[in-house]
């Protein structure tokens, strides 16, 4: 077991899920993200164990190393701006019920405030998709013809998955355009 801190009464290594968990809310608290009362009641701790938290040398340690990785992969700055976003609406409401705001800037306002609540998991009237779909155009392959790659895949996991738009001719002629690739040496010669 590595560094360990305690919560609830209980002994948690730092690299479990638990103990990953609390460095990166810690990290959050530290950030401005949670206060400490809320970081506190979630984890159940006592000022005590409080106490202890604040001088323990390896969970700091843990934390400014937390605090780096969501520095550089950008989760800091997203937080930070989700949680000053809500506000948004407040002052967005502020412009479009104000009685001296301009009647552009009240379109504009209502129109953003449109727009914000079309977004999230369960949206209303945002096209949804279940598949991807790739094509792909190369200039030709060694009979000199075009060649067109399409894939159209559920994003969902499914072993069955096939591709509703292409037709698979296992013929000789199109198996081996599939099987490897052209050869692009052997076209620079006298053409």
């Amino acid at each position: 077991m590595g560094d360990v801190v305690i919560l609830r009464s209980t002994p948690i290594d730092l690299t479990s899920d638990v103990g990953h968990a609390f460095v990166v809310d810690a990290t959050r608290a530290a950030e401005g993200l949670l206060t400490d009362k809320e970081l506190a009641e979630k984890y159940e701790l006592s000022p005590a164990d409080w106490q202890a938290i604040t001088k323990d040398v390896a969970l700091g340690h843990a934390i400014r190393a937390e605090r780096e990785r969501r520095v550089r992969s950008g989760t800091a700055v997203r937080e930070a701006a989700a949680k000053h976003l809500i506000k948004g609406p407040g002052i967005l409401d502020q412009i479009m019920s104000g009685s001296d705001s301009h009647p552009k800037h009240k379109i504009e306002a209502y129109k953003e405030l449109r727009t914000t609540a079309a977004i999230g998991d369960g949206a209303e009237g945002r096209a949804e998709s279940d598949r991807f779909v790739i094509t792909i155009v190369l200039n030709s392959d060694e009979s000199g013809a075009g060649v067109v790659e399409h894939y159209n895949k559920s994003i969902a996991v499914n072993p069955n998955d096939t591709n509703p738009d292409i037709t698979i001719n296992l013929d000789e002629g199109h198996s081996e355009q599939f099987d490897k690739p052209p050869n692009r040496d052997e076209h620079h010669g006298d053409e």
